[in-house]
């Protein structure tokens, strides 16, 4: 009788153990994040609104708002296409294709054909899909132009280590506007590519959460790919209101749109003191508040008091524990 209940206890306690295991979150893969993938092939049907002829030929700053997304749920992503690094000028009323592609697929899928609103934005419905990440590809069959963007799939507790951009990762807030104007790469903060590149190989998914206007997202994910990070996830503003005025409400309410969706946001680095309210008012915790720079320490974050960030990895990231995930 012992024997047998014995053996019913080790059982039961073999298909618990399977069973929490099955229900770990899928960690970040990095490696695909950073592939460069050929863009799909678009057709060339003509303009669909004559008068976008006359500002295409300007440079694009076109841009997909990344999504998350919980597992068993569909999505709609936002796409914005303008022209024009002064004027930008929205693309009006003008056919758009959306392209999707997963980890597993070995070329790009066709999703939608949609048009564009009066302010440039067009709208794609993304079904269920399983877990993982997934890139976007939204083009102009018009003149062949295009952006790329991700969609993440979470399941439920996703670890995740959130970023600001300016002043955090890179060395001021006035960095950006010579990426922006293409005459400058913004100078990255001392220890900032260790720092991120270390919480991602602890199976943390990386999130850049930055007031950066929309026009920016272009520019900040080429910063990326050149600093050698994978883009992860990244949200930028979309209105200009919003990025100068209303910066930390933005971010608090960021926080809790990606919560809602199951990311469990571990810590949280900026340098602002609207990057200290944020965190402290979306509930991330003043010893898991990370804050850089002449503001560090504000809204009892934990200050950060180097300019840069290889003392910070030695005594609060190498020993840090690994994600919960697999």
């Amino acid at each position: 009788m012992k024997t047998s209940c014995l053996v019913k206890s080790f059982a039961m306690l073999v298909a618990i153990t399977a069973c929490c295991a099955k229900a770990l979150p899928q960690c970040a893969d990095s490696t695909w994040m950073e592939i460069n993938y050929t863009k799909p092939n678009l057709p060339n049907n003509g303009y669909r609104n004559g008068l976008n002829r006359f500002i295409t030929w300007l440079p694009s700053f076109h841009m997909i708002h990344d999504v998350v997304v919980a597992q068993g749920s569909s999505t709609t992503l936002t796409a914005k296409f303008d022209y024009g690094a002064i004027a930008h000028k929205d693309l009006e009323y003008e056919t758009v294709r959306f392209y999707i592609r997963g980890q597993q697929d070995n070329q790009w899928q066709f999703l939608s054909e949609q048009v564009t609103n009066s302010d440039g934005k067009a709208f794609v419905t993304i079904p269920e899909l399983p877990a993982g990440q997934y890139r976007v590809y939204a083009g102009v069959p018009a003149d062949g132009s295009g952006t790329e963007g991700f969609v993440t799939v979470i399941d439920p507790n996703t670890p995740a280590v959130l970023f600001d951009i300016d002043g955090t990762l890179t060395l001021s807030d006035e960095e950006a506007i010579g990426d922006y104007a293409g005459i400058d790469r913004a100078d990255a903060r001392d220890g900032a590519y260790s720092l991120v590149r270390r919480y991602i190989d602890l199976g943390y998914q990386p999130l850049y959460l930055t007031a950066r206007v929309y026009w920016y997202a272009k520019g900040t994910r080429s910063w990326l790919d050149w600093m050698g990070l994978p883009e992860g996830i990244l949200r930028t503003s979309l209105s200009n209101e919003t990025s100068l005025f209303k910066t930390a409400e933005y971010k608090v309410d960021q926080i809790n749109r990606f919560r809602a969706q199951g990311l469990n946001i571990v810590r949280a680095y900026g340098n602002a003191k609207t990057d200290a309210q944020a965190f402290i008012e979306a509930g991330i915790g003043h010893d898991h508040s990370f804050t850089i720079g002449e503001d560090a320490g504000h809204y009892g974050t934990t200050a950060i008091l180097d300019d840069g960030y290889i003392e910070h990895i030695t005594q609060h990231v190498d020993n840090f524990d690994a994600a919960s995930c697999q």
